[in-house]
């Protein structure tokens, strides 16, 4: 038997309730929105990719420029999202490859495009390595839709 984690647990939730279209406010609802790829202002973080490959994560941060934070302190607020990027990512992959889910990949079609002047309120972030870069590309290209089997683990 699977011992979940509370991440697990959330993400399963999310996705059940997101594939029966009911809302579902998770912990981690933060970073299902940012998979998404809008700019929202009440939105902390989101992602886009200037290639499959290649996501980058923008911050919403609407002070003037010389009111922001000094770029080591961003870079490390930001440095301390990844491990939970990853720890979704790779829970997704795991889903994936167990059937849980099926996946259905859209790339790059229909993502959202940057906002006109996006470089005045949004802070970019592009930090990131192989692994974080696959799991990006795997879980915000695709659409996943739960198997009858993911039903028994929530």
């Amino acid at each position: 038997m699977l011992t979940l984690t509370s991440t697990q647990k959330e993400i399963i939730n999310h996705l059940i309730a997101a594939h029966e279209q009911r809302p579902w406010n998770s912990q981690i609802a933060t970073y299902f929105r940012a998979f998404t790829g809008a700019f929202h202002a009440d939105m902390p973080f989101t992602f886009y990719f200037l290639a499959v490959n290649h996501p980058i994560m923008y911050v919403y941060d609407p002070r003037v420029p010389d009111k922001r934070s000094s770029r080591e302190v961003f870079h490390r607020e930001c440095h301390e999202k990844k491990q939970k990027i990853l720890e979704i990512t790779d829970f997704f992959e795991y889903l994936t490859e167990k059937d849980y889910v099926h996946r259905i990949y859209q790339g790059l079609a229909g993502r959202p495009v940057l906002p006109n002047q996006y470089d005045k309120t949004w802070r970019k972030y592009s930090d990131f390595y192989n692994d974080i870069m696959t799991g990006l590309s795997f879980v915000c290209l695709s659409d996943f839709k739960p198997n009858p089997k993911l039903y028994e683990l929530s």
